[in-house]
């Protein structure tokens, strides 16, 4: 018995003597490296100044002044349309009180209607197409920055063993986001036209009260937005922390068997495995950053601009309701629901992929 015993033994290490095993960690500098010029590539094409070492010193007062450039330059044509609102609601409660003699009769009020409505809508509209035109131009790059970004994150999720979560989180935004681009390619920029059309009609129409249409429009398309961004957000986080959990079973499981199967030197391995997935998920965690950092440059700007238009719009219902101006507060009224559609479009696009990345980045800590 002991024979049985002590040849094997023997065996084994004259074995090891002339062929020895070693355990050693691979450096994962060069797949940092290599994932790094990807990242560069990628923040490059798509105009954001930052780098993949930048982000690790990156303060939040940095990140401001990225997004401050990049909305300085939308200011102008905003701040300009609101001086021409506020001159041209002056400009109609003067003719109003100057000539309510002249404009007594229903014919003559509504001309009057209609040349104040006609004298803004040429003042604000080409504006706010290009505004509603940039907020589709901001939901299509982020798609294509989305569509780049993710698999290249989700390959590292995978590295550092999420396979379950980077599959669930891969399938899950990919689709979400080329849905939501394509449902704003082909009906964004038409409702947003209808509730233009709309709010012209009501106000140059006195006794046609195109409100509520363009209200429930507004509420229908804002709820509807809020409730799928919750509900998706919510799937997404109950999946992918499942997911984690299966992972983090397996994770342990195989350094459990490559402890207990290697022999001698399976610790070592084990310890070196652990080691390698921790670098990994330090890799995992600094390029999740980055995408979080560049969508909220990519979107932010956009929305600011959004709400500076609404700020106009509400301080231009103000003013023209002081002064009387029904035509031209009916007109800023539905102007602003049509800017609050565009808003909530960019900014559910936005907390969806913010929130999903971070709950995949969770998941690993």
């Amino acid at each position: 018995m002991k024979k049985l015993i002590i040849i094997p033994f023997l065996f084994f290490v004259l074995l090891n003597m002339v062929c020895p095993l070693y355990s050693f960690a691979v450096e994962y500098t060069d797949s940092e490296e290599e994932i790094g010029q990807q990242i560069d590539n990628i923040m490059s094409d798509y105009d954001i100044g930052y780098s993949y070492e930048d982000i690790g010193s990156l303060s939040l007062g940095e990140m401001i002044t990225a997004v401050k450039d990049s909305f300085v330059s939308r200011i102008s044509a905003p701040l300009k349309v609101f001086r021409t609102i506020i001159i041209v609601v002056l400009f109609t409660a003067v003719m109003k009180s100057a000539g309510e003699s002249v404009f007594s009769s229903d014919s003559s009020s509504g001309l009057y209607n209609m040349i104040c409505v006609m004298t803004a809508v040429t003042v604000i509209m080409p504006q706010l197409f290009t505004v509603y035109e940039e907020s589709l131009t901001a939901v299509e790059r982020g798609g294509s920055f989305i569509l780049v970004f993710v698999p290249v994150f989700t390959g590292i999720t995978v590295a550092s063993g999420g396979i379950t979560t980077a599959g669930i989180y891969n399938v899950l935004i990919l689709g979400a986001s080329e849905l939501i681009v394509e449902l704003s390619r082909r009906f964004l920029i038409p409702v947003l036209s209808v509730t233009a059309v709309l709010a012209v009609s009501g106000s140059i129409f006195p006794n046609v009260s195109l409100e509520s249409i363009i209200g429930l429009l507004k509420k229908i398309i804002i709820w509807g937005m809020t409730i799928s961004m919750t509900l998706f957000t919510g799937f997404v986080s109950m999946k992918c922390t499942l997911g984690g959990k299966a992972d983090g079973v397996a994770s342990k499981t195989a350094r459990f068997l490559i402890s207990g199967t290697v022999p001698v030197v399976g610790g070592a391995v084990s310890d070196a495995y652990a080691t390698v997935k921790s670098s990994f998920d330090v890799i995992q965690g600094t390029v999740g950053t980055v995408g979080v950092i560049a969508i909220i440059i990519i979107m932010l700007p956009p929305v600011l601009e959004l709400l500076i238009f609404r700020g106009i719009m509400w301080t231009g219902t103000a003013v023209a309701e002081l002064f009387s101006a029904d035509p031209l507060l009916k007109l800023m009224k539905g102007i602003d629901s049509g800017l609050a559609v565009a808003q909530s479009v960019l900014v559910c696009y936005s907390v969806i992929f913010i929130l999903c990345t971070g709950i995949l980045m969770k998941c690993f800590t």
